[in-house]
């Protein structure tokens, strides 16, 4: 078809549109409400995939892996597992020398401690970290400083302690630079800190700002002895294969302890993909009925354009019967109505991602009244998924309505029988 051609029955079309408001403005909304849904919903369903992503990211460590402490072994048997009791500060120095190890963390668990302040006394748990875990946690300093490389080196006496903490502890007082006693021992609060933050997982971390941290060079000292530390967490450079990171890291400690398999291997990259597996999984699920819904409303909608081409082929025969008279073949009969249908399915994709747009800033603006801060990016394969599903409803529906009007006998048609 020569442009010329396509650009007069889309002319005879929207003028046959024209001629019928009403019933143009009924059969469009079908699609237009359907091509809404499409384009709000893939929108939305990105939207929440990046916000499920982003919490798992928080809450996860996508290049690491951590060695928890598994000793004094209990069935420990030979000299040499009696002798390797566990995880050490020398371990954890050793494996920052690994090939591709970006940073090295240690931690060491003190337990649930009695800590006194000026305003109250509570048991709270209290954890060893290493300068920069907090960081890597992705904890919020609300209020002074973290843990730097210098508290941990001289085993300094400082505490950064939770935000509810400080309520606990402090009332309204500002804590940055007070002392609290923990079992007995005076620390200088030097920060608070706050739990990290969540849209979309439906998960507590508030346990975050109850628990108190300290330089856990400290812990190891005073509590577990030996130069013991709880656990080390090791994350891999951006540019090094972390499996064979991990398995440096894990030979090298294993080496150390002279084969003894005195702690346990936990592969926090693996877990955090497996997250993202059952989120998509998830998300997946929802989305397919989503859109179940969305193709419904583009049916219904295409169903009352079906019928809105059948009235228009009877309003219409003895115009049929002149077109074919005149020379029109079946083809041009069935090219005119197709160009009708898909005209009204032009315009109704279009106005319909229109509409999708206009969801999509509703719900920010509904999300921001309640203090939610949605992310909703415009999905580009939402749109012309929608304008294609439309289009091919303009198609189907419009195809048997064109047919019966081509396959009108001529002389019938004239007569406007």
């Amino acid at each position: 078809m020569r442009p010329g051609e396509a650009l007069e029955l889309a002319s005879d079309a929207w003028r046959e549109i024209r001629a019928h408001p009403m019933r143009s403005l009924l059969t469009l909304s079908g699609i237009v409400f359907g091509a809404a849904s499409l384009v709000s919903m893939a929108s939305l369903a990105t939207g929440l995939r990046e916000m499920a992503y982003a919490d798992l990211r928080a809450i996860g460590f996508p290049r690491s892996y951590a060695l928890r402490d598994f000793g004094p072994r209990s069935d420990a048997v030979t000299a040499t597992e009696r002798r390797h009791t566990g995880l050490r500060i020398a371990d954890l120095e050793a494996l920052r020398a690994v090939r591709g190890v970006a940073s090295v963390h240690g931690r060491a668990f003190a337990g649930e401690q009695l800590v006194v302040g000026p305003r109250d006394r509570r048991s709270v748990p209290v954890e060893g970290a290493d300068a920069g875990y907090l960081e890597l946690r992705n904890l919020r300093i609300v209020s002074g400083r973290t843990i730097t490389p210098v508290d941990v080196m001289h085993v300094a006496r400082v505490a950064v302690i939770g935000e509810e903490m400080r309520r606990d502890l402090f009332g309204t007082t500002d804590p940055i630079g007070r002392r609290i006693r923990i079992d007995g021992v005076g620390f200088t609060v030097v920060g608070v800190v706050a739990p990290m933050p969540i849209g979309f997982i439906p998960a507590d971390f508030s346990w975050v700002a109850r628990r108190i941290y300290i330089p856990y060079t400290f812990v190891s000292r005073y509590r577990l002895g030996e130069g013991r530390v709880s656990q080390i967490i090791v994350t891999a450079r951006e540019d090094a294969e972390f499996a064979s990171v991990m398995q440096a890291g894990s030979a090298l400690v294993r080496q150390r302890h002279g084969g003894v398999e005195d702690f346990n291997l936990r592969n926090e990259a693996a877990d955090l993909l497996s997250d993202y597996a059952m989120a998509d999984g998830i998300l997946g699920g929802w989305n397919g009925v989503m859109f179940a819904i969305a193709g419904v409303t583009l049916v219904v909608g295409g169903i009352g354009l079906f019928s809105v081409l059948l009235i228009s082929v009877r309003e219409r025969v003895r115009e049929i019967g002149i077109r074919k008279a005149l020379g029109a073949s079946d083809g041009d009969i069935m090219q005119l109505f197709l160009a009708e249908s898909l005209t009204l399915a032009v315009i109704g994709s279009v106005a319909g991602v229109g509409g999708g747009v206009a969801l999509i800033m509703i719900t920010k603006l509904i999300g921001a009244s309640f203090g939610k801060d949605f992310v909703i990016p415009l999905s580009v394969p939402g749109i012309g998924f929608a304008i294609a599903f439309a289009l091919g409803v303009g198609i189907v529906f419009g195809w048997y309505p064109a047919r019966k009007a081509a396959k009108l006998d001529p002389i019938q048609a004239m007569g406007g029988v």
